[in-house]
Protein backbone atom coordinates (compact mmCIF):
# COMPACT_ATOMS: atom_id res chain seq x y z
CA UNK A 1 0.00 0.00 0.00
CA UNK A 2 0.74 3.53 -0.74
CA UNK A 3 0.60 6.91 1.02
CA UNK A 4 -1.19 9.55 0.13
CA UNK A 5 -0.24 12.65 1.44
CA UNK A 6 -2.63 15.93 1.16
CA UNK A 7 -1.79 19.50 2.76
CA UNK A 8 -3.88 22.74 3.52
CA UNK A 9 -2.93 26.17 5.15
CA UNK A 10 -4.62 27.28 8.46
CA UNK A 11 -6.75 30.69 6.66
CA UNK A 12 -5.96 32.60 9.96
CA UNK A 13 -2.70 31.36 11.00
CA UNK A 14 -1.07 30.95 7.56
CA UNK A 15 2.22 29.17 8.79
CA UNK A 16 0.00 26.31 10.08
CA UNK A 17 -0.42 23.52 7.57
CA UNK A 18 -2.47 20.01 8.54
CA UNK A 19 -1.17 17.30 6.61
CA UNK A 20 -3.51 14.09 6.33
CA UNK A 21 -2.10 10.92 5.78
CA UNK A 22 -3.50 8.02 4.69
CA UNK A 23 -1.71 4.82 4.00
CA UNK A 24 1.55 3.21 5.36
CA UNK A 25 4.37 5.11 6.54
CA UNK A 26 7.32 3.29 5.54
CA UNK A 27 10.54 2.88 3.34
CA UNK A 28 9.00 2.94 0.42
CA UNK A 29 7.02 6.36 1.06
CA UNK A 30 9.18 7.85 3.71
CA UNK A 31 11.40 9.61 1.01
CA UNK A 32 8.26 11.35 -0.40
CA UNK A 33 6.64 12.62 3.11
CA UNK A 34 10.38 14.15 4.03
CA UNK A 35 9.95 16.03 0.80
CA UNK A 36 6.90 17.38 1.11
CA UNK A 37 7.28 18.05 4.65
CA UNK A 38 10.66 20.06 3.92
CA UNK A 39 8.85 21.68 0.55
CA UNK A 40 6.18 22.95 3.31
CA UNK A 41 8.51 24.46 5.54
CA UNK A 42 10.51 25.90 2.77
CA UNK A 43 7.79 27.62 1.89
CA UNK A 44 7.09 29.32 4.86
CA UNK A 45 5.43 26.37 7.23
CA UNK A 46 6.51 26.92 10.63
CA UNK A 47 3.57 24.62 12.36
CA UNK A 48 2.54 21.17 11.46
CA UNK A 49 -0.40 18.90 12.08
CA UNK A 50 0.13 15.87 10.93
CA UNK A 51 -3.18 13.81 10.98
CA UNK A 52 -2.57 9.87 11.43
CA UNK A 53 -6.12 8.73 10.91
CA UNK A 54 -5.65 7.10 7.30
CA UNK A 55 -2.16 5.58 8.32
CA UNK A 56 -2.25 2.15 9.43
CA UNK A 57 1.77 1.34 9.61
CA UNK A 58 4.38 3.49 10.36
CA UNK A 59 8.16 2.02 10.23
CA UNK A 60 11.36 2.73 11.11
CA UNK A 61 12.07 4.74 8.17
CA UNK A 62 8.60 6.80 9.04
CA UNK A 63 10.03 7.61 12.36
CA UNK A 64 13.27 8.75 11.24
CA UNK A 65 11.27 11.19 9.04
CA UNK A 66 9.37 12.67 11.88
CA UNK A 67 12.67 13.18 13.86
CA UNK A 68 13.74 15.13 11.69
CA UNK A 69 11.39 16.95 10.84
CA UNK A 70 10.56 17.68 14.53
CA UNK A 71 14.67 18.76 14.65
CA UNK A 72 13.91 21.02 11.81
CA UNK A 73 10.88 23.21 12.88
CA UNK A 74 12.41 23.48 16.39
CA UNK A 75 15.64 24.65 16.04
CA UNK A 76 15.16 28.47 16.28
CA UNK A 77 16.04 29.76 12.86
CA UNK A 78 19.02 31.90 12.58
CA UNK A 79 18.54 36.10 11.34
CA UNK A 80 19.34 36.66 7.56
CA UNK A 81 21.27 39.04 6.09
CA UNK A 82 20.28 42.58 7.49
CA UNK A 83 18.54 41.51 10.78
CA UNK A 84 21.81 41.68 12.72
CA UNK A 85 23.39 38.23 11.53
CA UNK A 86 25.83 37.00 12.37
CA UNK A 87 29.19 37.61 10.31
CA UNK A 88 32.68 35.80 10.52
CA UNK A 89 33.50 38.14 13.61
CA UNK A 90 30.39 36.97 15.42
CA UNK A 91 27.09 38.72 16.17
CA UNK A 92 26.75 42.21 14.61
CA UNK A 93 26.32 45.09 16.95
CA UNK A 94 23.78 44.67 19.06
CA UNK A 95 22.70 41.89 18.03
CA UNK A 96 22.63 39.77 21.03
CA UNK A 97 22.27 36.41 21.23
CA UNK A 98 19.22 35.03 20.09
CA UNK A 99 17.95 38.96 19.13
CA UNK A 100 16.14 39.35 15.37
CA UNK A 101 15.92 35.05 15.28
CA UNK A 102 12.34 34.00 14.38
CA UNK A 103 10.41 31.37 16.69
CA UNK A 104 11.14 27.56 16.19
CA UNK A 105 8.34 26.01 15.05
CA UNK A 106 5.82 22.86 15.95
CA UNK A 107 5.30 19.18 15.29
CA UNK A 108 1.59 17.67 16.31
CA UNK A 109 0.14 14.33 15.45
CA UNK A 110 -3.63 14.01 15.72
CA UNK A 111 -5.88 10.86 15.58
CA UNK A 112 -2.41 8.63 16.04
CA UNK A 113 -4.17 4.84 15.81
CA UNK A 114 -3.20 2.41 19.32
CA UNK A 115 -1.00 0.33 17.98
CA UNK A 116 1.12 3.81 15.65
CA UNK A 117 0.57 5.61 19.50
CA UNK A 118 2.08 2.72 21.04
CA UNK A 119 5.34 2.29 18.71
CA UNK A 120 5.61 6.26 19.34
CA UNK A 121 5.54 5.87 23.26
CA UNK A 122 7.89 3.03 23.36
CA UNK A 123 10.43 4.82 21.01
CA UNK A 124 10.26 8.47 23.20
CA UNK A 125 8.28 10.15 20.39
CA UNK A 126 5.73 11.27 23.01
CA UNK A 127 8.27 13.12 24.89
CA UNK A 128 8.59 15.94 22.35
CA UNK A 129 5.90 15.14 19.54
CA UNK A 130 2.31 15.88 21.43
CA UNK A 131 -0.64 13.84 19.97
CA UNK A 132 -3.95 15.00 19.71
CA UNK A 133 -7.24 12.51 19.53
CA UNK A 134 -7.95 14.77 16.27
CA UNK A 135 -7.16 17.59 14.44
CA UNK A 136 -9.91 20.09 15.47
CA UNK A 137 -7.50 19.98 19.41
CA UNK A 138 -3.86 20.26 17.95
CA UNK A 139 -5.27 23.26 15.80
CA UNK A 140 -6.84 24.66 18.76
CA UNK A 141 -3.94 24.77 20.87
CA UNK A 142 -2.11 26.49 18.05
CA UNK A 143 -4.34 29.05 17.50
CA UNK A 144 -4.73 29.83 21.31
CA UNK A 145 -0.98 30.29 21.95
CA UNK A 146 0.74 31.58 18.28
CA UNK A 147 -0.11 34.87 17.03
CA UNK A 148 -1.85 35.41 13.88
CA UNK A 149 -0.20 35.51 10.54
CA UNK A 150 -2.43 35.91 8.36
CA UNK A 151 -4.45 38.95 6.76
Amino acid sequence: MGLTVESRADPVHTDLVVVTLTGEVDVATAGRLRDHLAALIARGARHLVLDFAGVAFIDSSGLSVLAGIHRLLSAPERPGPGEGAAGPAGPAPGAGGSEGARASGTLALAAVNLRIREVLRTTGFTRFVPIYSTVEPAVAVHQTTVPRTGP
